[in-house]
């Protein structure tokens, strides 16, 4: 397990436990049963819905949860990945689990030089040797906000907002520069910290991996620009221009083809706003993520102890 960019030499040694009909594997500076009660405390919030969830959908719910674990308070984010039905079980059949998935994510963004949140445990629950629902317990950060929140705190400040902008647009171009594909590139997988930098979450999508071709580089900057238009519409063209720019400051090779993978991104990201005005928002579970008003005091970690 790696446990992500912690920052703290060798990575702590992995442990294997079983609780019931629930398989764990754990860094060992954590108990397999600080595990479970993290799960536990999950479970309670996923039942309460959205709004005891940082994010909350059919197929995944993540809350922030406290514990005390000797004189350490153990500030986890738990996230389940939840039955996806027949086809769900096959892919995890064939590929391991989202939460195995997330683990060797992990370790290839590792590779790529990328911040992410330290890993702290997966695990997995299966009947008949088929994964039923899997769970990823990483560190949760206290002072970073998914980028549509920082965004709108950043609507005023020209000169912020446009440095964070290039840093997205750095990040998905050091991704591409090591050959790494990340197919959900959707603002609210990146946390940005109190200093600025960035973050990927949702790992589980670089596994397996995936040959990155004209097309996927296309869709990767459509996202990003699909999500922008429709969550932030009041930025200025020359915002969009940061992340083009800075994308293309990691792949210099494509410096020359820079206007038409613009062109073709702005493209993708009209057909797929096109098709979001179609639906039902109120069908759309957590998507999009609605930032929070600036100054909103920031909830209490559910569960912690005194």
């Amino acid at each position: 397990m790696n446990p992500g960019h912690a920052g703290n030499g060798a990575p702590p040694p992995v442990r294997r436990a079983r609780r019931g009909d629930l398989a764990i594997e754990h860094r060992a500076d954590v108990s397999a049963d600080l595990v479970v009660e993290a799960i536990a405390r999950h479970q309670a919030h996923d039942r309460l819905g959205r709004e005891a969830c940082e994010k909350w959908g059919p197929g995944s719910s993540l809350s922030r949860v406290g514990l005390a674990e000797g004189t350490l308070l153990r500030d986890l984010a738990v996230k389940l990945h939840r039955w996806r039905g027949l086809r769900g079980a096959l892919s995890d059949g064939w590929r391991g689990s989202r939460a195995v998935r997330a683990r060797g994510g992990c370790e290839r963004l590792a590779q790529c030089g990328v911040d992410s949140p330290a890993l702290v445990a997966i695990a997995e629950r299966r009947r008949a040797g088929i994964v039923l629902e899997s769970w990823v317990l990483s560190e949760f950060r206290a002072n970073a906000q998914p980028l549509p929140v920082a965004l709108a705190t950043l609507a005023a400040e020209r000169q912020r907002r446009r440095e964070l902008l290039a840093a997205v647009g750095d990040l998905v171009g050091t991704l591409h520069a090591a050959g790494v594909d990340h197919p959900d590139l959707k603002p609210s997988n990146l946390l940005v910290g109190a200093d600025g930098a960035l973050a990927l979450l949702d790992l589980d999508a670089l596994v397996p991996p995936r040959r990155l071709t004209w097309r996927r580089r296309v869709r990767a900057l459509g996202q990003l620009e699909a999500y922008a238009r429709d969550l932030q519409p009041w930025l200025t063209r020359t915002d969009h221009v940061r992340v083009l720019r800075a994308y293309l400051a990691r792949n210099p090779s494509l410096q020359g083809e820079g206007r038409q993978l613009a062109n073709e991104a702005v493209a993708w990201a009209v057909r797929r706003v096109a098709e979001w005005s179609r639906r039902d928002r109120g069908e759309r579970g957590h998507y999009p993520l609605a930032p929070r008003p600036p100054g909103e005091p920031s909830r209490p970690i559910p569960g912690r102890r005194a």
